[in-house]
């Protein structure tokens, strides 16, 4: 059975452009900032946004 993608997979960092798995962003699955270095973006929602 192929897996269905729910568009939840991928975010973006509003503040730089980066793309990233949202495990990458996330240790608690609350608390949310860009992985990239350098940039200081948090915040699912706010400064990071799902992909679809």
């Amino acid at each position: 059975m192929p897996q269905l993608r729910t568009g939840r997979e991928l975010l973006e960092c509003r503040t730089c452009g980066a793309t990233f798995p949202e495990a990458k962003a996330t240790d608690d699955g609350w608390t949310y900032v860009c992985p990239e270095g350098g940039c200081d973006a948090s915040g699912l929602g706010e400064a990071l946004r799902h992909l679809n």
